[in-house]
């Protein structure tokens, strides 16, 4: 969690790529074997013109259809697809005067770009088989390739391929190793050594800002303060390591009891914040309620003797995005109310 948005980074990042390398197929790649085509049309060729035209148009439809639809996975599948296609398509008639081999290269590196590497390498083999077919079987082709031409073409399309996915592979693990240890240090910002539970940070910086990209996933957002009553004489009569065994068989307790979209903060001493996501006020409470029953009925062993806490609890409910930090306000005042009325209940 920055949480949430370290966990979606990586995939934002190859997202963002992928969109690129489309958009460069789509835009650059079309518009360039568009220019191709057009004299080819005007000369009478129209086998060539057919499919340099289409190849053409099909790569400016599917680019139409990322930014209408936003579905970048369907997109780029297309796209290989119509890559693998016109390549093998263009060997089979060679091209302007057989000179197809001179325009595929480029297009291995692009399904890397497109796939990503297992599925691009997959994708490439299956190129390379039927490549090998037709240039090896050259009664099945339009085209007229010379030996030597077609094996030396080969050679370096195989050592092409396997370059690319050796710089794709370590690419790839070298951005998850990157992601990985921005993730650690940011959940290390964001989490109470003693508890493992989110600290004030990770509200301030994270869900504030996860609430305002995907409100419907939050509101409304139940907020409970609670503290644990009497924390202090506890610290005075048995010490700080009691008082730190207490904290994290507390939070124990918070992650048993909650439901798994809940979040349990430590927000400071022995203070504590709940967020409940789609939860309406008496909900809220009824769920606060559950966690002070199951506190109270809690034995905890502190230098050898069996001994009970309680907490109070402060409940309200965050309707707006931007009402976060006044919800925890009230939540607050609820909780002096509280304790001011005799401890150990919910308001």
């Amino acid at each position: 969690m920055t949480f949430f948005e370290s966990q979606t980074q990586a995939q934002n990042v190859d997202k963002d790529r992928r969109q690129y390398i489309l958009s460069f197929v789509s835009y650059i790649s079309g518009t360039v074997i568009l220019l191709y085509g057009l004299p080819h049309l005007m000369s009478g060729n129209v086998a060539l013109a057919s499919l340099l035209l289409g190849t053409s148009l099909t790569f400016l439809l599917t680019v139409v259809y990322y930014h209408r639809t936003g579905d970048i996975d369907l997109a780029c599948k297309i796209e290989a697809l119509l890559v693998v296609g016109f390549v093998l398509t263009l060997i089979y008639h060679g091209g302007y005067r057989n000179t197809a081999l001179y325009w595929i290269f480029p297009f291995p590196l692009i399904l890397f770009g497109l796939l990503g590497v297992r599925n691009a390498l997959i994708s490439n083999a299956v190129v390379l088989l039927a490549i090998a077919v037709m240039l090896f079987a050259p009664d099945w082709i339009r085209a007229e390739y010379r030996v030597e031409e077609t094996t030396r073409f080969y050679a370096s399309l195989v050592i092409t391929v396997i370059a690319a996915g050796i710089n794709d592979y370590f690419r790839e693990r070298s951005h998850h190793k990157m992601s990985a240890l921005q993730l650690s240090r940011e959940r290390q910002a964001n989490t109470d050594p003693l508890t493992l539970l989110p600290n004030r940070r990770f509200i301030d910086a994270s869900l504030q800002r996860q609430m305002n990209r995907t409100p419907e996933e939050f509101l409304p957002l139940g907020v409970v303060m609670c503290d644990i009553d009497h924390f202090k004489q506890l610290n005075d009569q048995f010490g700080h390591q009691a008082g730190d065994h207490v904290l994290r068989e507390v939070a124990r307790l918070f992650r048993k009891t909650l439901r798994r979209q809940d979040i349990a903060c430590r927000t400071g001493g022995e203070e504590f914040l709940i967020f409940l996501p789609r939860t309406e006020l008496a909900d809220v409470r009824i769920v606060a309620e559950k966690v002070r029953v199951q506190l109270a009925k809690t034995v905890f062993p502190i230098k050898g003797k069996a001994h009970r806490i309680t907490a109070s609890f402060g409940t309200t409910v965050c309707h707006n995005t931007g009402e976060l930090s006044a919800a925890v306000e009230r939540a607050d005042e609820q909780l002096y109310n509280a304790k001011k009325n005799g401890r150990n209940q919910v308001v």
